[in-house]
């Protein structure tokens, strides 16, 4: 007798419909093999299955397959199928969606993002050249003009911090912020809202001015430590959010009220 078709409920979480299936899928299948559920060496189920496993096309999971192969979690063999890696674990540096959902692992990522960035300030500050000096300028105008405009400033904050970045004339600084911009920008975005119609509007504008003079100046000692000083107080901003200290309310949320 055959053994009954799994259904979506008994291996994997329904699909919130996200507008990117094939990361969610991978994120889905990413997590049974950290958790192994999916042991290394096991043979993973067929395109077609996982299709009517989860309710998406061959091509969905074919792209979300793809995505597990380039970051180190399987391995496929031509005509036979996926394999979960032998040693299963990303080959290239990520930070996963699902991670950035737990305070431990925010906050880890915050400090990371301190040590790199203050770095990339001081590196800036002896690098960066006349025509780059401008872009950053351009670019601090742009986030002061954002104003009490929650989520076009932080935006127009992560546009500054990539020009920082991109003033060090090193290209692994602007991949790491180009990570890091991608995976808070939530909670960039949650911490600008929080502090609409707070002194600490004019606090983050003071920062920015701070670490753009310093860098104008070529002071990478000035650079660094306002870099530091800018991300430090908002690690401090989101800690008094989770302690209930200061009302917020998700961004997601309160743009959709």
């Amino acid at each position: 007798m055959a053994n009954p078709k799994p259904t979506t409920g008994s291996m994997f979480d329904n699909l919130n419909r996200p507008d990117n299936l094939p990361d969610e899928i991978a994120q889905q299948i990413r997590q049974k093999i950290i958790s192994q559920a999916f042991e290394p060496g096991q043979r993973l189920p067929t395109e077609f299955e996982l299709s009517q496993l989860f309710g998406v096309s061959r091509n969905v999971v074919r792209e979300a397959i793809a995505r597990l192969k380039l970051s180190g979690y399987i391995e496929t063999k031509r005509g036979v199928g996926s394999f979960v890696a032998a040693e299963p674990g990303p080959h290239n540096f990520e930070i996963l969606p699902a991670d950035l959902l737990q305070a431990d692992a925010l906050e880890h990522v915050y400090q990371l993002r301190v040590e790199i960035e203050a770095g990339a300030a001081a590196l800036a500050a002896q690098q960066r050249t006349e025509v780059q000096l401008e872009a950053l300028r351009q670019a601090l105008l742009r986030v002061d003009a954002a104003g009490e405009d929650w989520r076009h400033g932080a935006d127009r904050a992560l546009d500054f911090h990539m020009a920082v970045c991109q003033a060090t004339n090193n290209p692994y600084f602007v991949r790491l912020l180009s990570l890091f911009g991608r995976a808070i920008g939530d909670a960039v975005r949650t911490l600008r809202y929080s502090s609409a119609g707070t002194d600490r509007v004019a606090q983050i504008e003071a920062e920015h001015h701070s670490i753009f003079d310093a860098i104008a100046a070529r002071d990478s000692d000035a650079a660094r430590a306002a870099m530091r000083e800018h991300l430090t107080n908002g690690m401090q901003r989101r800690h008094a959010l989770l302690r209930g200290n200061a009302c917020a309310v998700e961004p997601e949320t309160a743009g959709r009220g």
